[in-house]
């Protein structure tokens, strides 16, 4: 990976741990109520209890925030909930083209953790999803919010243009279903719009030590609000999971290593899988090449 696309891990940890503010610039609005549950609220991921979700700001992008216009992986998506990162696209076979973030952008949090559950609409039933400037871009299908599955699919609008490839970034290239040990690092990336370092640095970097979960993978990284859902890829430009939790998260420790970190990702197979089953529709990851 070049020394362009690297954030400094050092400065990751730092972020991180600011990240469970509601960040200065964050209009208030009727929906900070939700997102003090969610930072206050203690949740799993992958059994582990770890962490908190990355806070969603109200529905007004922060000024300074990165430059990711349009409808694709890493801009910014408006729910009613407030404001998150969408992650990747797909095509269904029933003709519909759906984009993700995550589950906790649109379902309601409890204030005690645990998992919500999961829900999906009908066409034209569902929630209005809007684009950074405030316009539809479509509705919400389904969602999930049950450890360990955080994930949400927005049906776009038939006269939405859509892109596949990730801001800065570029691909997803494919899936990355890999399972290395503990013992084997992985580069990781993602674009996020989160509250002060979606500013600064939204085109981000983190090194797993390992990706010995199906279900999660746990990262030394940097997350703040506003960068839920974000679309995370390796170095090589596969789709690993979404960007979801913020914390310290210490799934298991011993001689092999250790599969811990300050930012949590679920998985995006699992994901896809249920949602296919739930929608009755066959979902393809559309896919760009690397920049």
């Amino acid at each position: 990976m070049s020394a362009s696309r690297t954030v400094v891990a050092i400065l990751a940890a730092v972020i991180a741990l600011l990240g469970c503010g509601s960040g200065k610039n964050s209009a208030p609005s009727a929906n900070a109520a939700g997102a003090a549950q969610a930072k206050a609220a203690g949740w799993t991921l992958g059994g582990v209890p770890c962490c908190t979700l990355i806070a969603v700001p109200a529905a007004a992008p922060p000024v300074g925030t990165g430059a990711c216009p349009g409808v694709r992986p890493g801009a910014i998506v408006l729910t009613d909930v407030g404001q998150c990162t969408l992650n990747f696209l797909f095509q269904g076979s029933d003709g519909s083209r759906y984009i993700g973030t995550a589950g906790h952008c649109i379902l309601s949090t409890s204030p005690i953790g645990g998992d919500v559950g999961e829900k999906s609409w009908a066409p034209g039933t569902g929630p209005v999803a809007r684009d950074s400037a405030g316009k539809r871009m479509g509705e919400f299908a389904y969602a999930i919010l049950q450890d360990p599955k955080d994930f949400s699919l927005i049906r776009l609008d038939a006269q939405t243009q859509a892109s596949a490839g990730m801001c800065h970034f570029g691909g997803p290239t494919a899936v990355n279903d890999d399972r290395p040990g503990l013992t084997q690092p992985v580069a990781l990336e993602w674009f996020g719009n989160g509250i002060a370092a979606g500013s600064t640095v939204p085109a981000r970097s983190a090194i797993a030590a390992g990706m010995p979960s199906p279900d999660h993978v746990f990262a030394q990284g940097a997350a703040t609000p506003g960068d839920s859902g974000s679309g995370v890829i390796s170095s090589d430009g596969r789709a690993v999971g979404a960007l979801v939790t913020v914390g310290v998260h210490t799934g298991s420790l011993g001689l092999a290593g250790g599969d811990a970190g300050l930012v949590g990702i679920t998985r995006l197979t699992p994901q896809v899988e249920r949602a296919q089953q739930v929608l009755t529709t066959n979902l393809v990851l559309q896919s760009a090449p690397t920049q």
